[in-house]
């Protein structure tokens, strides 16, 4: 049997991620959630601009492989939003517990697996004004437009560049679906 390197292993598992949640297949609350047909969707949408920018040389691997391990980064503010069904929203203290809850102990986990500085760049979600109000930027599609836009927001980090990860949340408000999603990438490969 022949031996695979890393990046066989990681284009393999998440190809197969991809397929199991393109089959409908997920397990209880006990197994890992397969992604859902948006993210699948999303996913390969990112992956064809990405491409194109490895392709140009302005990346630095040929597609981003869906892993939820940094999901918490940008889910936090998604259920924050799902929970007033609003947006943009002023967060409030019971919106802080919701953060502060999804975030408790992820930046040491991201730490202690991928290394210091692993998280990169982040897009769908607006700054905080000085007035706490955030908001959900970017309605879902995968039309090649939208999705440019997304990802130059996701590059829009000195790190993003060197981004092998994905985390994709994808919040429903007022029966609008929004994308998120975070890079990030394995500082200690």
């Amino acid at each position: 049997m022949k031996e695979m390197n890393r990046r066989e292993f990681l284009t393999l598992t998440g190809a197969a991620v991809v397929a199991l949640s393109l089959a409908g297949c997920g397990g209880g609350p006990s197994t890992p959630v397969a992604p859902t047909g948006k993210e699948a969707e999303l996913l390969a949408a990112i992956n064809k601009v990405w491409n194109e920018k490895f392709n140009a040389g302005k990346v630095d691997h040929e597609q981003l492989t869906l892993n939820q391990d940094a999901v918490g980064a940008i889910r936090c503010y998604g259920r924050v939003f799902e929970e007033a069904n609003e947006t943009p929203h002023t967060l409030k203290d019971p919106d802080h517990k919701i953060i502060f809850g999804e975030l408790n102990g992820l930046e040491d986990k991201i730490r202690n697996k991928y290394g210091k500085d692993s998280l990169a760049g982040m897009a769908g979600i607006s700054e905080p004004s000085p007035e706490n109000v955030v908001a959900l930027e970017d309605e879902y599609s995968c039309e090649n437009t939208a999705v440019r836009t997304f990802v130059a927001k996701l590059l829009n980090n000195s790190n993003s560049a060197k981004a092998e990860f994905i985390s994709i949340y994808c919040p429903v408000v007022q029966g609008k679906t929004y994308m998120t999603a975070v890079v990030f990438r394995n500082n200690k490969a």
